[in-house]
């Protein structure tokens, strides 16, 4: 009971940066930021014509706006600056829209769950373009601006082309579309009502791939083609396949379809689609996308890594009784360990280990090494059991010494230095100050 809440107050130790150290110049804090602010677009042949029909997606969480009260409800207000430029960097098109977005209670403000997504389309031919799409919070002052390139291919040479594909998340009739959550417009597609993906991000709450696609230039005469689908993983070979028979025409032809990502591990992936005649390939289309980390996906697909990655606040007697778990009790016996940690047990969140995997994810993606992940990492170790540094400072030039970084955890009286070997890996350097290695 000791070691808990001496690892509690580890973890939720509240810090606070001098600014004057801040100034300094040879001095810095790592980045720790969180996305608020999501943007896609995907390209479809105007009926008429030989203009595209492009289609700007945005997706904004409500947390990272900010909100006035007004009577019982409270608002936010925004609005979204559209350009698109050419290879020369000559804008070509755009527009802008505000708009006010509602809710009921001040907890939605700040609930990481809430979000609204749009669409805005616009209309252009042929061509290599730059999308800058900047949002404006005007209760704020803030801004926050991404950018996106892509190609429209050529109507010139009526060959049979595949559109771009739109990744969607939630896929419903008209009339039966349960949206009150959502801010929407300009989603109907196909007979239906289309919620894009804007991240292309998937996991425990998306489990299931669902995407639309268009093909364009079929035969005079319809015909069936072969159509091969594939995801494929950015560190491995294909880890799906499937095929099916479309029948295309001269008309443009339209489909939703969808994969189940069950058991994919988290990571980068890829669709690809392969038109086939005859074995010859006529037309090819790929998309990226994104299975996210989630305990749950890694209970699932490593059961024995999740619980090793349980070091920094289980001890080796809670380990060892986890991996001796049958399989068919394992989710109920994690479950059962974070219910134990629980510093508030009697609210539905549990601050310690939503504060430990947001750790753990953060040393994946800032420490990993090509032969470990960064939660096995020296700086991983640290950063899992003391959080984020006050203060970093680095000496990645010294001309006579070794690259090195320290970092200083002021209330906590700590100060951890770091030593690159000179492949890139920082080692910790004695005194350990009880990081196990």
């Amino acid at each position: 009971m000791k070691i808990f809440y001496m690892m509690f107050l580890l973890l939720f130790g509240s810090i606070f940066t001098p600014m004057w150290i801040l100034a300094q110049t040879d001095y810095g804090i790592l980045e720790e930021k969180e996305s608020i602010f999501f943007v896609d677009c995907a390209t479809f042949r105007e009926e008429t014509g030989e203009k595209f029909r492009l289609e700007v997606y945005y997706k904004i969480l409500t947390q990272g706006l900010a909100f006035v009260k007004e009577e019982e409800k409270f608002k936010a207000s925004y609005e979204i600056q559209v350009f698109v430029s050419n290879k020369i960097n000559k804008q070509v098109t755009g527009t802008s829209m505000e708009e006010d977005y509602l809710v009921n209670s001040y907890e939605e403000t700040r609930s990481p769950l809430n979000f609204l997504i749009n669409q805005i389309p616009l209309s252009l031919y042929s061509g290599r373009y730059r999308l800058r799409i900047k949002l404006i919070d005007h209760n704020s002052g803030s801004a926050s601006e991404l950018e996106r390139d892509f190609i429209i291919p050529s109507r010139i040479e009526k060959k049979t082309m595949f559109s771009d594909v739109e990744f969607i998340r939630q896929l419903s009739d008209p009339k039966n579309s349960d949206l009150d959550s959502i801010k929407t417009t300009r989603f109907d597609k196909a007979g239906k009502t289309a919620i894009p993906s804007v991240s292309r991000s998937y996991g425990d709450t998306d489990p299931t791939l669902i995407f639309y696609y268009e093909i364009y230039d079929g035969p005079q005469e319809s015909q069936p083609f072969l159509l091969k689908y594939g995801i494929e993983h950015s560190a491995q070979a294909f880890v799906h396949e499937d095929t099916t028979t479309v029948t295309l025409g001269p008309k443009t032809f339209s489909r939703f379809d969808s994969i189940s990502l069950g058991g994919f591990p988290s990571g980068d992936y890829s669709l690809t689609m392969t038109l086939l005649d005859n074995g010859q390939t006529i037309a090819k289309t790929e998309r990226p996308f994104h299975v996210e980390w989630s305990f749950l996906n890694l209970l699932k697909n490593d059961y024995f890594k999740a619980i090793d990655q349980l070091r920094y606040v289980a001890s080796p007697g809670e380990i060892n009784k986890l991996k001796q778990v049958p399989e068919d009790q394992r989710l109920q016996k994690w479950l059962e360990f974070w219910k134990s940690k629980d510093p508030t047990p009697n609210t539905p969140q549990n601050e310690l280990r939503d504060e430990y995997y947001r750790r753990l994810i953060y040393v994946n993606q800032n420490f990993s090494l090509p032969t470990q992940e960064g939660w096995e990492t020296d700086m991983g170790r640290v950063y899992m059991v003391y959080g984020h540094p006050d203060e970093v400072e680095k000496h990645p030039f010294d001309r006579d010494a070794q690259a090195f970084q320290k970092w200083y955890y002021y209330k906590r009286n700590r100060v951890f230095l770091f030593l690159d070997r000179g492949d890139g890996e920082y080692q910790l350097q004695p005194p350990y100050d009880g990081i196990a290695r």
